[in-house]
């Protein structure tokens, strides 16, 4: 086939032109240190790495939330650490203060000083973590969820419990639920008390420097003055010991004894105890051939401090919940410590499958990375060899045709 002389140089430019694009582009990816990246130089290189490249910014994105547990689960376990390391506080004064020896001067002192850790920790309660969302306060973004009235500390936040994801199929806790932790303590007496309701209790028979008492016995008869409650309450009392003890539940308004006497005397066959109402309408007259025993009395919505007024052969006597003595106080602060022990160790294993996960995230990228690698990184060593191959091709190319296009009709009659 002949070809003409214009043809010739159109062909022969073209070939150059392809050759020097691939030099460059070889040039190029070894500047980089990466293959050509367009899908047009390999479409399944570049379709499996794109796959590779997907997987690692989702493990960039567990590692990130990982991260964020890990912090919030440390600020938990540092809070309830300084929390128990008050209690530990408070539970030295409940000791001190059941001494029969402190002075009236040493027990304000200790009322004074129980108030400042009371304070301590609702501010505990109340801390934020660094994006500023509490962190016992469930998905509640602003305010503090516990909140100080005149009835008591209160809880205002919600149930929730945050969680991360960190790998396609599980998430990790980031803390413990606020109403669990400070709101529900179990206290030895079985009953479920919030931790600030303890304290305000603690507060009140410091306060009170006669006995204070959960059970009165009388070989007579005894008056009581139940503790006046607006609106409708549940009472309930025991009379009674032991196999004989019957227990009376009543509910008041407005804490008028009427349901209360009816509901004793319903019973009076199997307890030998019967009920009247009092001189002034207002309480009620226990009495019965054996005596009284009265113990166990409650009321529920709970309240701090005295329920009652007992009066015996003339001495009257301020009656609390069982285990709201000053004796007894050092039980419910006791459980106090137990309780927020037990949450930290919740925290604790919560941070510990934050590790697990951590340890996990860490092992699938160094096996993303050398994925990505073996996809990506160019071989340096094979790529210049390439290189000078397709410059020595051109060079001889270029050579030839310069050689032919210089030659005429003349050189080939020779």
């Amino acid at each position: 086939m002949t070809l003409g002389t214009s043809l010739f140089q159109v062909l022969n430019a073209r070939a150059f032109n392809r050759l020097d694009t691939k030099i460059a582009g070889l040039q190029e990816d070894i500047s980089r240190g990466t293959e050509d990246p367009r899908s047009s130089a390999d479409a399944v290189r570049a379709q499996r790495l794109s796959v590779a490249k997907e997987q690692k910014d989702m493990l960039d994105r567990f590692e990130g939330n990982l991260i964020i547990a890990e912090k919030r689960l440390s600020l938990t376990d540092d809070t309830l650490g300084d929390t128990i390391d008050i209690l530990q506080y408070l539970r030295t004064i409940s000791v001190r203060a059941a001494d029969a020896n402190v002075t009236p001067d040493e027990r304000t002192a200790l009322v004074l000083e129980v108030r400042e850790y009371r304070e301590a920790l609702i501010s505990q309660a109340n801390l934020r973590d660094d994006t500023g969302r509490p962190l016992f306060g469930g998905f509640m973004g602003r305010g503090d969820p516990f909140v100080d009235t005149d009835e008591g500390v209160k809880y205002i936040g919600d149930g929730g419990k945050h969680t991360l994801r960190v790998s396609e199929s599980a998430s990790v806790a980031t803390g413990v639920d606020g109403n669990e932790t400070f709101m529900a303590v179990p206290t030895r007496s079985g009953e479920i008390r919030s931790m600030f309701e303890i304290v305000d209790d603690f507060i009140f028979a410091l306060k009170n420097n006669e006995t204070l008492h959960d059970n009165i016995q009388t070989d007579t008869s005894m008056e009581m003055h139940l503790t006046s409650t607006q609106g409708k309450s549940n009472w309930s009392f025991t009379l009674g010991e032991g196999a004989a003890a019957v227990t009376i539940n009543a509910e008041l308004v407005n804490g008028q004894p009427a349901p209360a006497i009816a509901a004793i005397n319903k019973v009076s066959s199997q307890t030998g105890v019967t009920a009247a109402f009092s001189e002034d309408g207002k309480g009620m007259v226990l009495s019965g051939p054996s005596g009284v025993n009265l113990s166990a009395l409650k009321v529920d919505p709970a309240k701090v401090g005295e329920l009652a007024k007992v009066t015996v052969d003339g001495d009257t006597m301020r009656m609390v919940a069982p285990g709201r003595t000053k004796t007894g106080m050092i039980d419910d602060v006791t459980s106090l410590s137990s309780h927020i022990a037990n949450m930290r160790a919740v925290v604790g294993s919560q941070g510990q499958s934050v590790d697990r996960y951590q340890a996990l995230v860490i092992d699938r990228r160094v096996i993303m990375d050398e994925a990505i690698s073996g996809l990506q990184d160019l071989d340096i060593a094979e790529a210049i060899t390439k290189v000078q191959s397709l410059m020595t091709t051109r060079s001889a190319s270029q050579s030839s045709y310069v050689k032919i296009s210089q030659s005429s009709l003349f050189d080939y009659l020779r």
